[in-house]
Order: C-alpha cells, then structure tokens, then sequence
C-alpha cells in the first residue's frame, strides 16, 4: 500500500511521462501476487499467527536488500558522487 501511495505522489509530481511506468510496474505487482497466492496461503493460512520463520527471513531480507541499495546508489553518476565527495576536478 504504501508503494503504491509512493509511485501515485512520484507520478503526479513527475508529470505525464511517469505513469505508462507506473502503470506497468503495478500490473506486474499484481500479477505476481495473484500467482503466488496459493503459496502465501498455504504458507500463512495454516496457523492463527505468522509463523517466526517466515517474520525473520524477511527482516533479513528486506534489511539485505535496502542496504545493497543504498551502497549501490543506482540513480547518480560517478561525477555526482565526486561532486558531493569533494573529489571534485574539471569536470563539476
């Protein structure tokens, strides 16, 4: 819910260029969970409460995955992250 509230706000800021990705990046989000359902279901239905398992692994991986994310940094250039390092030459 909260990234579909986040791409609608980056949408609407962005102008009319963003949403045919929004839109896309949302069908595929759905089609994913209409096909793993059965899964989770199975997975989660079985018991009154999450097992702890299932809450742990996923902490770790979603820890994992947002810290890669940022040491990655995808969205600027080397000379950006020269420009903020001070590292700065001919070319800022």
């Amino acid at each position: 819910m909260v990234g579909i509230v986040a791409g609608v706000s980056y949408a609407i800021n962005s102008g009319y260029q963003s949403w045919g990705p929004l839109f896309g990046k949302l069908f595929f989000a759905l089609w994913v969970v209409a096909h793993l359902y059965p899964f989770l279901k199975g997975l989660l239905g079985r018991q009154n409460r999450t097992p702890t398992i299932v809450i742990v692994w996923s902490i770790l991986l979603a820890s994992i995955f947002s810290l890669l994310w940022v040491r990655i940094d995808p969205f600027t250039n080397d000379a950006t992250k020269a420009a903020s390092n001070g590292q700065c030459g001919i070319n800022c």
